[in-house]
């Protein structure tokens, strides 16, 4: 359902193991660790920049058209993968890390920190997405407030990159 919300192709998912040991599960869940999760995480972060910057490069050559679609596609890229941060790794981290009051906090931070940026730039989108209006006032207003989210996205991807996502380990390295 998701997929199609994002307007993503889906992919045929590989079947769960039959079994798969109580160690890989989080306590209280069953959510297992995922060792591509984190590189996926990083790959999307990878895009989501190339993204952002081929918005700047339209803006550069006052390409509204450019400008709307491209961003229309961060954001619905964005949303998928703060989705996945969501459901695959904040929900682990809540209870992989429930003898860890310290890291728990910062998890907690985090997300309450993603929650409130990414209402700030769904705002943005949704205003430069739907403006008819693109005169030389408005090019400059869009490229101040362009800048400001891409330095906002940037600090949070560097600080995820560096801080949070070392916290997704295996349930059995929590111990």
């Amino acid at each position: 359902m998701f997929d199609f919300l994002f307007r993503r192709k889906t992919e045929t998912p590989a079947p769960a193991p039959a079994s798969t040991p109580a160690a890989d599960v989080a306590p209280g869940t069953h959510l297992h660790y995922d060792p591509h999760l984190t590189p996926e995480l990083l790959a999307d972060h990878k895009a989501l920049l190339g993204q952002f910057g081929a918005v700047l490069s339209a803006t550069g050559k006052r390409d509204s058209s450019a400008v709307i679609e491209l961003l229309n596609r961060f954001g619905d890229d964005l949303r998928g993968h703060i989705l996945k941060e969501n459901i695959r790794l904040y929900v682990y981290l809540k209870h992989s890390l429930q003898n860890d009051e310290d890291s728990l906090e910062i998890m907690q931070g985090f997300s309450r920190e993603m929650h409130q940026i990414g209402r700030a730039v769904t705002d943005f989108l949704h205003r430069y997405t739907h403006e008819n209006t693109w005169d030389e006032a408005h090019w400059v207003v869009f490229e101040r407030d362009l800048k400001g989210v891409g330095g906002v996205l940037g600090k949070r991807i560097q600080t995820e990159e560096s801080v949070l996502y070392p916290l997704y380990l295996p349930p059995t390295d929590y111990a």
